[in-house]
C-alpha cells in the first residue's frame, strides 16, 4: 500500500489519484534532492513503459535538441560503446525503443513486456541521457548533426550528417514548410517560431560549444519528467532511478514559455518545390491559423476536431463544398494543432489560384458566418462527438503501445505545469460537450475562436519550380564562400577531421565494451509463440471466423470479399471503390447524412483491399475487398442496416464528386510517396517477382497512383464508363458467395447470420492465376534533396522459402552492415533489409542523400553476412530481436487481422510456431548457407530509386528508365 508523503528510495509520494476510466491508479512522486518529476500509472498491462523527457527550449533553428536526440544514445559512461541504441535493437525483446523530438521537449521512451529487459532499457536510458559520452567526444556530434565532408584539396566541399539529411527530406513536405510558418507568424515571441528539428539551411550555424553547452543547461534531473506505466516492480525501478539520481542537486533550470499574446500579423508569402514541367498554375496553398486556447482546455482542442468534421471531413461538407464545387480549391482541410502550450486551429486550402485568395478568405469567413448564425445541425453535432467518444475509448493506437500514447498525453499538459492525467480520461469532458451542444456553445465558440480571434494569421505557399535548386545553389556558394577562407593549413586540417570522423566510424566496439551492456540470453525467451485463439465455424453456409480476443466491449467485423476471379487489370478500379465505400451518397443517405448516421453508431466502417500471400510461394496471391466495421454491443441493429445500406445501396452517379475524390487522392498519393518514398520504391520493385506484391502494387502503390493519375487526365472521356463500371464492379463483389466474415471480440451468431442474409447472391467465375509484374529498373523523380532506394528479389528464384535464420539475416544485417554503411558512413536517416513471408528480399534507404552509393552497399550483404559466419560475434542477440519483431505487440484489433491472415494464407499454429523455433534456433552454420542463397539472387534482382533530380542523374548508370512523380 502506498501513502501521500511515503518516501521510497529518495521519492515522496505527493498525491494519489484513481483513474477508473482507464483502470488505473496514478501516482505522482518527487525525488526530494533534486525535485524530479514522477508519474506512475499502476495498469494491469504487461508491457511495461519507462519515459525520461526534458523540457528544451529551442532559441534558433539549428536542430541541437534533435541533435541531442540522436547523438547521448552514441555511447554512455556507463555503456562506452559507439552505439548502445542500435545494440539494443540487435538484442532486446523492446516493443518499443526509440526518442523523440518536440517543438518543447525530448522524450525517451522505451517499453517492453520482459521484466529483464525492460529495467535493462531502463538502465541504458538513464545514463545515455545524464552521462553521454558526446559531450566529451565531438565525434557523435559529428556524425549524427552535421560536419564537413572533404578527403582531398581537390575534392568539392560538401555538408553531410544523419539530422541535416533527415531534415531535408522533411522539408520535401510542403506541409512543413507551412507548419514552419505559422508557427513563426503566431508565436514570434516564443520558442514555437522556431524549428526545434533544425532547418538544414540552419543547422551548419550549430557549434559543438553550443551543443555542450544545451545539454547542460536541460538534460538535469530538476528538468526532468519520468513517467511509467503497467505492471512494474516499483521498488525495483525507483531503486534504479535513484542510483542516478542521487548524485544531482537541485538546480533553477530557466525553461519557461512565455504565453503569447496576440498577433494578427499582414498575411505572408513564401514558396514551396514542385516538380519541373509540374506547372504553377492553382498550385497555390493558403492557409489560416487562429490560437483557440491553452493546454488545459481539452473541450476546446475538442471543440475544433469536431468543427473539422463538420466544415471539411467530405466534399459534402459546407465549407470543403463551397470552396471546391466553385472551382476556387481542389481540397480543403481543417485541423487543430495541439501538444503545445497554446493550441490553434489550421484551415489549409490547396491548389488554389493567387489571384482568387481574397474571394477564397472571404468565402471561409462567409460559410463559417452562416453556420454559425443558423446554427450547426444538432443530430449531426451530436453523430461526430459520438464517433470521436468512440476512439477516445477505443485507444487503438495500431503499433504504437498503449503505455506511450499515455506518456505524451500526460507531457501533454504536466509539462507547463497542469494535470497529468488531464488527458488521460474523458468520459466527463464528453458529457460536458453534449450538454454544451444543446445549449448553442458550439456557435459561439465558432465566433470567438474562428471569426473575432485577435490572435490569428494568413499564409500564401506559392509554388516553384526553382527554389529547390536555388536552394542548393545557395548552399554550394555557402560552401564555397567557407572553403575560400580557408588557408591550406585550415584545409588540411577539416581533410584531417573527416579523416578522423572516418576512422571513429569505422572502428568497431571491443568485446570488453560490448560485454558492459546489459543483454538478454536465449534462455530468457519463451519458447512458444504467443497464441491467437480462433475458432472457425459456419453460418449459413459461410465460413465464419471467431478470433477470441478480450475487446472490452467493442465488435470488430471484417467482412472478405474474395477477388480470386477478379482480372488483374481491374485491380486499381478496385482499389479505387475502396476509397468510395462509406464515403458516396446512398439510395437512402446523401453523403453528409449517411457520414452522420455512421458517425452516430458505429466507430468505422471503410474498406481496403488485401492482399493474401502463401509462405513459400511468390505466385499464390490470395485478393480481398474487405469492408471493416467496428461497433459497440448495443449497435448491432445499426450496424446491420448501414452495412446493407451502404454495400447494396451505393450509388455512382455524381460525376463532379467522383473526380474530386479522384484528384484529391492522387495529391494523397503523390505527397505520400515524396515522404514515404522507401515503402514505395521496395513495393514497386518487388512486384517484379511476386505476384501478390504485383497486386498491391495495382491497388496502393505505384501502379495505383499511375492509374489514379491517367483517370484523372481522361476522365471527361471516359467519366461515364468509369460509374458503370463501379456500379457493375459493387454489384458483382459485394456477394453472399464471396463472403468470408473474421469476427473479433464477443460471438453473436444471430448478428452475424444478419450480415450475411442482407447480401444477394452473384456469379463468382474461376480463379484468375495472378501474376508479377516485370519491372525495369526504374526512378522516379520528386522535388527533393534526398532519396529512397530500393532493391528486391525472391527466395524462390533459388528454390528456397522463407525461414527463421532468413530473417535473422535480415536483421543483423539491418542493425550491422547496412545501419554502417548507409546510415552512419553514408547520413541516410534510415535503411534496413526485410524477408517476408512469401519470399520477397527488399533492401532498401530512407531520406538518403546518395542513392547511388547505397545501391553498391546493397551488393555488398554477401560479403557482409560471411563475414560475420566467419567471426567471432555472438549470434544470440540478433536471435533475441528477431523474435521480438516475430511475436510483436497487437491490439485486440490487430490481434483480429493476424489470424485472419493465417486463415486466408494457409498458415496453421503449428507453421508459426516452426518459424519461431527456426528463428530461435538459428545457427553460423545456417546462416552460411543462407550466404548461397543470397548470392544466387543477388545478381537477378530489380530497383527502383525515387528522389530529386541530382540523386537521380547520379543513378542513371543502374537504371533503365527515369519517370517524373507527375
Amino acid at each position: 500500500m502506498i501513502n501521500v508523503n511515503d518516501v521510497i528510495c529518495g521519492f515522496k509520494v505527493k498525491y494519489v489519484q484513481p483513474l477508473p476510466e482507464i483502470k488505473a491508479t496514478l501516482y505522482r512522486m518527487e525525488y526530494e534532492k533534486n525535485g524530479a518529476d514522477l508519474v506512475w500509472l499502476d495498469r494491469n498491462d504487461d508491457n511495461k513503459t519507462f519515459s525520461i523527457a526534458f523540457k528544451t527550449i529551442p532559441e534558433d533553428s539549428t536542430g541541437v535538441f534533435h541533435i541531442l536526440e540522436h547523438s547521448v544514445l552514441c555511447g554512455s559512461k556507463k555503456y562506452p560503446v559507439k552505439e548502445p541504441f542500435v545494440e539494443l535493437l540487435k538484442s532486446s525483446l523492446q516493443t518499443f525503443l526509440n526518442a523523440m523530438t518536440f517543438p518543447d521537449k525530448t522524450m525517451y521512451p522505451v517499453c517492453s513486456r520482459n521484466d529483464k529487459d525492460f529495467m535493462n532499457l531502463m538502465d541504458v536510458y538513464m545514463d545515455a541521457v545524464f552521462n553521454p559520452l558526446s559531450i566529451t567526444n565531438p565525434y557523435p556530434f559529428l556524425q549524427e548533426g552535421w560536419h564537413y565532408e572533404l578527403d582531398s584539396k581537390e575534392s568539392d566541399l560538401t555538408y553531410n550528417g544523419v539530422v541535416y539529411n533527415e531534415m531535408k527530406g522533411v522539408y520535401s513536405d510542403p506541409d512543413t514548410v507551412l507548419d514552419e510558418e505559422m508557427n513563426k507568424l503566431l508565436f514570434p515571441d516564443n520558442c514555437y517560431s522556431f524549428v526545434s528539428g533544425g532547418k538544414p539551411e540552419n543547422i551548419p550555424d550549430l557549434t559543438y560549444q553550443n551543443y555542450v553547452e544545451s545539454h547542460t543547461r536541460f538534460y538535469h534531473p530538476s528538468n526532468s519528467y519520468i513517467f511509467l506505466d503497467g505492471n512494474v516492480n516499483l521498488e525495483e525501478v525507483l531503486t534504479r532511478l535513484d542510483s542516478f539520481l542521487c548524485k544531482y542537486d537541485r538546480v533553477e533550470i530557466n525553461a519557461d514559455i512565455p504565453m503569447q499574446q496576440c498577433v494578427s500579423p499582414a498575411e505572408a508569402t513564401c514558396r514551396y518545390e514542385v516538380g519541373a514541367g509540374e506547372g504553377l498554375e492553382n498550385k497555390t496553398i493558403l492557409s489560416q491559423g487562429w490560437v483557440v486556447g491553452n493546454f488545459d482546455e481539452p473541450e476546446k482542442r475538442i471543440a475544433c476536431t469536431v468543427l473539422s468534421e463538420l466544415l471539411c471531413a467530405s466534399n459534402e461538407s459546407p465549407l470543403k463544398k463551397a470552396l471546391v464545387n466553385h472551382g476556387l480549391a481542389e481540397d480543403v482541410e481543417f485541423r487543430v494543432v495541439d501538444g503545445m502550450q497554446q493550441i490553434y486551429a489550421l484551415l489549409v486550402v490547396r491548389n488554389a489560384s493567387e489571384k482568387k485568395k481574397d474571394k477564397i478568405r472571404n468565402t471561409v469567413y462567409k460559410v463559417i458566418k452562416k453556420i454559425a448564425d443558423k446554427g450547426i445541425d444538432k443530430k449531426q453535432l451530436h453523430a461526430v462527438i459520438n464517433h470521436l467518444e468512440f476512439m477516445d475509448r477505443e485507444k487503438d493506437f495500431g503499433t504504437m503501445p498503449k503505455g506511450l500514447v499515455y506518456a505524451i498525453s500526460s507531457l501533454e499538459t504536466w509539462l507547463y505545469g497542469g494535470d497529468p492525467a488531464l488527458n488521460l480520461c474523458s468520459e466527463e469532458l464528453f458529457k460536458d460537450i453534449r450538454e454544451k451542444a444543446d445549449n448553442g456553445w458550439f456557435e459561439t465558440f465558432m465566433c470567438e475562436a474562428l471569426l473575432e480571434n485577435p490572435h490569428n494569421a494568413k499564409l500564401c505557399m506559392l509554388p516553384s519550380e526553382t527554389v529547390g535548386e536555388e536552394n542548393q545553389k545557395k548552399e554550394q556558394a555557402r560552401l564555397n564562400n567557407v572553403r575560400s577562407q580557408w588557408n591550406d593549413e585550415q584545409v588540411n586540417s577539416v581533410i584531417m577531421e573527416y579523416e578522423k570522423l572516418t576512422a571513429y566510424q569505422q572502428t568497431a566496439d571491443t568485446e570488453e565494451q560490448l560485454q558492459c551492456l546489459p543483454i538478454l540470453s536465449l534462455s530468457d525467451i519463451p519458447e512458444k509463440i504467443t497464441e491467437i485463439p480462433q475458432e472457425i465455424k459456419s453460418v449459413d453456409g459461410t465460413a465464419v471466423l471467431h478470433n477470441c480476443v478480450e475487446t472490452d466491449g467493442i465488435v470488430y467485423l471484417d467482412l472478405h470479399f474474395s477477388l480470386a476471379d477478379m482480372e488483374q487489370d481491374t485491380m486499381p478500379l478496385i482499389g479505387f471503390l475502396a476509397q468510395l465505400i462509406g464515403q458516396i451518397e446512398t439510395e437512402k443517405y446523401g453523403i453528409i447524412n449517411l457520414q452522420s448516421e455512421i458517425d452516430a453508431n458505429l466507430g468505422q466502417l471503410s474498406a481496403s483491399p488485401m492482399v493474401y500471400a502463401y509462405q513459400g510461394s511468390s505466385e499464390k496471391a490470395v485478393p480481398y475487398l474487405v469492408v471493416n466495421v467496428s461497433l459497440l454491443e448495443n449497435k448491432k441493429k445499426d450496424a446491420v442496416r448501414l452495412i446493407d445500406e451502404i454495400l447494396n445501396h451505393s450509388l455512382f452517379k455524381n460525376k463532379q464528386y467522383i473526380f474530386f475524390v479522384l484528384r484529391q487522392l492522387q495529391m494523397f498519393l503523390e505527397q505520400n510517396i515524396i515522404s514515404s518514398g522507401n515503402k514505395y520504391a521496395a513495393q514497386h520493385a518487388s512486384a517484379s517477382f511476386s505476384a501478390p506484391v504485383a497486386l498491391s502494387d495495382a491497388f496502393v502503390g505505384l501502379g495505383f497512383l499511375r492509374w489514379v493519375q491517367n483517370t484523372v487526365r481522361n476522365f471527361k472521356k471516359d467519366s461515364k464508363a468509369l460509374i458503370s463500371d463501379l456500379t457493375s464492379l459493387r454489384q458483382r463483389l459485394f456477394s453472399k458467395n464471396r463472403l468470408t466474415v473474421s469476427l473479433t471480440g464477443q460471438y453473436d451468431e444471430k448478428f452475424v447470420s444478419d450480415i450475411i442474409n442482407i447480401l444477394p447472391l452473384s456469379d463468382v467465375g474461376a480463379e484468375v492465376q495472378f501474376k508479377s509484374v516485370p519491372m525495369e529498373n526504374e526512378g522516379i523523380v520528386i522535388p527533393s534533396d534526398v532519396g529512397y532506394a530500393a532493391k528486391a528479389s525472391n527466395l524462390s528464384l533459388a528454390s528456397k522459402q522463407c525461414s527463421g535464420e532468413a530473417m535473422v539475416a535480415a536483421q543483423l544485417l539491418t542493425y550491422g552492415y547496412l545501419w554502417n554503411t548507409i546510415r552512419v558512413k553514408g547520413g541516410a536517416y534510415g535503411t534496413g533489409m526485410k524477408v517476408h513471408k512469401n519470399g520477397e528480399i527488399l533492401v532498401t534507404s530512407y531520406r538518403d542523400p546518395s542513392p547511388s552509393n547505397s545501391l553498391d552497399s546493397f551488393d555488398g550483404t554477401v560479403d557482409a553476412l560471411k563475414a560475420f559466419c566467419e567471426s567471432d560475434e555472438q549470434l544470440d542477440k540478433y536471435i533475441i530481436s528477431t523474435i521480438a519483431s516475430a511475436d510483436s505487440l497487437l491490439t485486440p484489433r490487430m490481434q483480429g487481422v493476424v489470424a485472419s491472415d493465417c486463415y486466408f494464407t494457409g498458415r496453421t499454429m503449428d507453421d508459426r510456431q516452426k518459424l519461431y523455433q527456426e528463428i530461435l534456433h538459428t545457427t553460423k552454420e545456417k546462416l552460411s548457407a543462407f550466404c548461397k542463397t543470397l548470392g544466387l539472387i543477388q545478381t537477378d534482382s530489380a530497383m527502383c530509386v525515387i528522389g530529386g533530380k541530382t540523386v537521380i542523374d547520379a543513378c542513371k548508370n543502374k537504371l533503365n528508365k527515369i519517370t517524373n512523380l507527375q
